[in-house]
């Protein structure tokens, strides 16, 4: 049960890691003048932002009766089509996406700055929430419960932070020699970013859609 959990995790676990900003906000700390120390407090902030976020789900809905996994997985399924489509509507057709506002933020930070950046870019973001959500969907309806729960949670969110973490390990072992590298994958991120989102919310969207259709109907 709990691999084959995991398992289900795994694809809504890589649409959280293959966002565009929390790539760009690692890369950019990475090779501001904090380096590792700031980027390590960014690296922690959003790995506790995105994995205390998921454990308030899980026990949330642990108290709710128990049922309605599927249910669950259509809405959220529902919401990341929807959003694909809101990206879409909202993209920049003449040119490439926008940087948001709050990368001038991580230009220099302090290390608590950033972690708190990481915190918010991890937990607070809505498609995270609905992310997390279905994940949580995905564990109960599995029948998971207690530790086998937290484990399958912690694989979700180990998954989830695999770029971030992945960027700050190349950077602790490769050095300064890696930043160029980690400045391409910044730059192509931004200038990607709308069709990055909107690709990765349409296959998670459907996956979901069709995963809790699945469950109704068995």
């Amino acid at each position: 049960m709990l691999s084959e959990a995991i398992g289900d995790l795994t694809t809504p676990a890589m649409a959280v890691a293959l966002s565009p900003f929390p790539i760009v906000a690692i890369a950019l700390v990475l090779g501001g003048p904090g380096g590792l120390r700031v980027g390590a407090a960014f690296s922690a902030g959003w790995v506790a932002g995105l994995g205390g976020m998921a454990t308030l789900l899980l026990l949330a809905a642990s108290e709710l009766s128990g049922g309605g996994a599927g249910g669950a997985q259509i809405l959220f399924g529902l919401f990341l089509l929807a959003a694909a489509w809101r990206t879409w509507r909202k993209r920049c057709p003449d040119g490439p996406a926008k940087a948001p506002a709050w990368i001038g933020a991580l230009e220099a930070p302090s290390a608590t700055r950033a972690a708190l950046i990481g915190a918010g870019l991890g937990g607070l973001n809505p498609k995270n929430i609905a992310i997390a959500s279905a994940a949580v969907a995905a564990i109960l309806g599995h029948g998971l419960a207690g530790s086998e729960a937290a484990l399958a949670l912690t694989a979700f969110t180990l998954i989830a932070s695999s770029t971030v973490l992945g960027a700050f390990l190349a950077r602790a072992i490769g050095g300064r020699g890696v930043e160029a590298s980690l400045d391409r994958l910044k730059r192509f991120m931004i200038r990607n970013a709308d069709a990055i989102v909107i690709v990765v919310l349409l296959l998670v969207g459907a996956k979901l859609l069709a995963d809790g259709l699945a469950a109704l109907l068995a």
